[in-house]
Order: structure tokens, then sequence, then C-alpha cells
């Protein structure tokens, strides 16, 4: 058991059951820079998605006429909400 390990429960007062942490092999550390930069990549287009919608979302807003919903029918509201459950 390595040393550090055993130093660390007892400090930590992790249980025996606790299995010992595993050593990385050198394939995964050469990994760990490409793994870094996938996730940097997922994480700058999650960010992209996520601007692009806010303002989707605003382009909406804007483009809304706030008249329509007191000169349209209710039959033409209820037809639009079924169209959307759908």
């Amino acid at each position: 058991m390595n040393r550090q390990w055993q130093h660390y429960r007892e400090l930590e007062l992790v249980p025996d059951s606790a299995p010992e942490p595993k050593v990385r092999t050198p394939l995964q550390l050469a990994a760990f820079p490409i793994a870094f930069l996938w996730r940097s990549l997922l994480n700058a287009l999650a960010r992209e998605h996520m601007y692009e919608q806010r303002t989707e979302y605003f382009e909406r807003c804007w483009s809304a006429d706030y008249a329509e919903p007191y000169t349209t029918n209710h039959n033409d509201q209820f037809k639009k909400l079924l169209t959307l459950m759908d």
C-alpha cells in the first residue's frame, strides 16, 4: 500500500473499505491535454448555443405585437395552443 495514501487515510478518517486511488498510466497522462481541449471545445459550443438561443428569444420578444392579444379571437388562440401542443 502506498504510504502517502495510508497517511492521508488516517488524517481524513477514510474507512478501510475505501479503495486506494489508481495511479495514472502514461497513456492517461498523455490523453489529458486532448480531454482538456475537448472539454474546452464543448464548453465553447454550449456557450455559443446559449447566446444564440438568448438572441433569438429577444428578437422574438421585440417582434411580438402586443396589441394582438386584444384583437384576436379566442378561437384563434385555442387553435394556436393546440398547434403548439402537437
